[in-house]
């Protein structure tokens, strides 16, 4: 029995795959049936997960005499009440408390690892050609942005003389590389994605392919 179902899973996996493919040549009811169904997986898969964590983080918690837990149990019933118009005030201290926590969590993260360790990557020993690019390309840029309100004037930009301009235009080309890298990993990762999938269909689906 455990057999059958994974060959069934297997080939209804091929066939929704082949569905997607379809949406490249033209839009299709079928193409729509599929996305509908996958978004309404993920939301079985998300109602699941909540009911699992619920029960293991508060249920059995109650059951091995940690009280504490009342607390978030309280809030979490609190949420409820902003489907009542009469008591939805009472869902505003709980969303307010979700609200800070999050934004401090939030906020603590983004200074340590978009602003210090931003800041200490670029604290390179000057002793490679890696350290050289990458420290001169990254004070390129952040000078690229402070010169350029400096060379602003009622007709438009002008070139910055001497250094300045050298300096500019340094930082403008280590963005432009910078923008281009990233969307050549974006491509190249999304290519990762069509070839695991074409590996799918034509190994494990049609078997044309050496296991």
């Amino acid at each position: 029995m455990e057999a059958v179902a994974d060959k069934l899973g297997l080939y209804l996996s091929g066939l929704f795959i082949l569905i997607c493919f379809s949406y490249i040549f033209k839009p299709n009811k079928a193409f729509t049936y599929a996305e509908h169904l996958y978004v309404g997986f993920g939301a079985a898969q998300a109602i699941i997960a909540g009911y699992n964590n619920v029960k293991q983080s508060a249920v059995q918690s109650l059951y091995e005499g940690d009280y504490s837990v009342l607390v978030p149990i309280l809030l979490g019933l609190m949420l409820f009440a902003r489907y009542k118009k009469r008591w939805s005030f009472v869902a505003r201290t709980p969303m307010a408390f979700m609200m800070g926590v999050a934004a401090g969590v939030t906020i603590t993260g983004v200074i340590d690892a978009q602003f210090i360790k931003q800041i200490q990557a670029t604290m390179l020993p000057l002793t490679s050609i890696n350290n050289v690019v990458l420290v001169v390309g990254t004070a390129a840029t952040v000078a690229f942005f402070l010169f350029i309100p400096l060379s602003k004037n009622t007709q438009g930009y002008n070139s910055l003389p001497g250094v300045g301009a050298i300096v500019s235009n340094l930082g403008r080309a280590t963005i432009m590389v910078a923008l281009g890298s990233s969307y050549g990993f974006t491509v190249m990762a999304r290519l990762s994605y069509l070839i695991a999938r074409l590996q799918f269909l034509l190994g494990s689906w049609v078997n044309l392919l050496p296991q």
